[in-house]
């Protein structure tokens, strides 16, 4: 019998976000806050296109974006310097995770590798294996991507015979570390990519999101003929619309449309006109300001919370982002935050632990925690029960360490802070048995004197 797919290729798993429990506090899944959206306002709106255009706007469309959603994205793009085009630029998705799978089916062949800015969103990763490619982690120092290294990384990987021709990346207030790439960085790595003709995708969910408004120039809008843009309406009006979208040069942005008509026929023509609409009526800024807002509070209270009970001398580092959704979280023991994540999971409290984020196995001394969605005065509560989690797994580990060594055996050996036997255990998360990558693991996880937190170097190199 002939193998199906699925049998012969590597996995290409999704981290479980968004399960809840009757008392679970959860800082697992990014979540935005919809208590801020206008329901009243929006209903009215959805109920008045249905009465009026319900016909039309129910029924099957072309892969076309809406000409009416053009003003609305392009409203988006322009806000950190971006430029939209026209329709003919535009692709409609289903949300910035369609548009990856399209990417990797409709630009790329398989057995490609793609470069990955790392710690990596793991959506990106299982779309790109998905589409048969091989993610390799793109070369970082303690300011994010590293365009000097990424031209000799580019240049002996060409040189193994290995195709390489995109460079995927989340440069602005990245998930999971919240780390923004800086504006000389920016010009620096399109440099480069077009030296050595490697192609930018860029996804960008959280660029408005910053906490004090600022922006920062997305690399399409620098150099939009190198740079394939991911946009998305998830994170800043409300994914259950599942609406988003591609900008693209012209001939890219074709064969993107014929791969997402093959991929689901048409988009949502009652979507896409519901927030076109409330663009129209409503516009952006006071629905932006007001998650703005919301966030900068959400993420003061986990990381003031993080200190009281964490400290700034222990063994867990981070930094305070300035906007976005998470706070990133490095074990300076290089404890294994899978089991950690058990241990947590017993005090009724979830996160992510960070092996889900690396190409192959890399990553394993940390954790995302989202401040996003946390109920407000249950924040503190839940970062109280991770800290008992977290302290309640460092004590059993000394103990069994302790032990061990009377025994004769290995330190620490199958403890929870066993950073080994928990690399082993994330194997069934995001990396396949074929992972390539190189790792920039704990970039963005740097110095804030105000958390205590120290940076991390992502050094390159190659899997085994």
């Amino acid at each position: 019998m002939t193998a199906m797919w699925t049998d012969t290729q590597p996995a290409a798993g999704m981290p479980r976000l968004f399960e809840r429990g009757e008392d679970l506090i959860s800082f697992a899944g990014g979540l935005p806050d919809l208590d801020l959206l206008p329901l009243k306002e929006l209903s009215e709106q959805l109920a008045r296109l249905t009465r009026l255009g319900g016909r039309i706007a129910l029924q099957y469309s072309t892969p076309h974006l809406a000409k009416a959603l053009v003003p609305a994205i392009t409203d988006l793009m322009a806000r950190e310097g971006g430029s939209a085009g026209g329709a003919g630029n535009l692709v409609p998705t289903a949300g910035s995770q369609m548009g990856l799978l399209a990417l990797g089916l409709g630009l790329a062949t398989p057995g490609e590798t793609v470069l990955c800015q790392t710690p990596a969103y793991p959506g990106a990763a299982a779309a790109f294996r998905t589409a048969g490619l091989r993610p390799y982690g793109a070369p970082e120092d303690a300011e994010g991507l590293d365009p000097q290294a990424l031209r000799a990384t580019v240049a002996r990987l060409r040189a193994e015979g290995r195709q390489v021709r995109m460079l995927y990346c989340n440069p602005t207030f990245q998930n999971p570390t919240g780390a923004t790439l800086s504006v000389e960085r920016r010009h620096q790595l399109l440099d480069v990519a077009r030296e050595s003709g490697l192609l930018i995708v860029e996804d960008n969910p959280y660029g408005l999101l910053g906490f004090d408004g600022r922006t920062f120039q997305t690399l399409q809008g620098i150099d939009p003929e190198n740079v394939v843009y991911l946009g998305t309406f998830s994170k800043v009006f409300a994914p259950g619309l599942r609406c988003g979208w591609i900008a693209a040069p012209e001939p890219l942005a074709g064969r993107l449309r014929r791969t997402t008509e093959v991929m689901a026929l048409s988009p949502s023509a009652f979507t896409q006109a519901a927030l076109a609409a409330f663009h129209a009526r409503s516009g952006w800024d006071t629905l932006l300001d007001a998650y703005r807002e919301r966030y900068r509070e959400r993420c003061g209270l986990m990381a003031d919370a993080l200190q009281r009970e964490l400290g700034t001398d222990g063994p867990w580092r981070w930094r305070r982002p300035d906007g976005g959704f998470y706070l990133w979280l490095r074990h300076t023991g290089r404890a294994g935050t899978r089991r950690l994540a058990v241990a947590a999971a017993e005090q009724g409290v979830s996160f992510v632990p960070g092996g889900h984020f690396g190409l192959d196995g890399e990553c394993a001394d940390t954790l995302r925690l989202c401040f996003s969605n946390a109920p407000r005065d249950r924040i503190a509560e839940g970062v109280s029960r991770l800290a008992v989690a977290l302290r309640d797994a460092e004590t059993d580990a000394k103990v069994t360490a302790e032990t061990d060594s009377r025994a004769g055996a290995g330190a620490g050996a199958g403890s929870y802070l066993s950073p080994d036997s928990d690399a082993d255990s994330d194997s069934d998360a995001d990396s396949g048995p074929d992972a390539d990558s190189g790792t920039g693991a704990d970039s963005g996880t740097g110095a804030d004197s105000g958390t205590g937190a120290s940076t991390g170097t992502g050094a390159e190199r190659r899997a085994a």
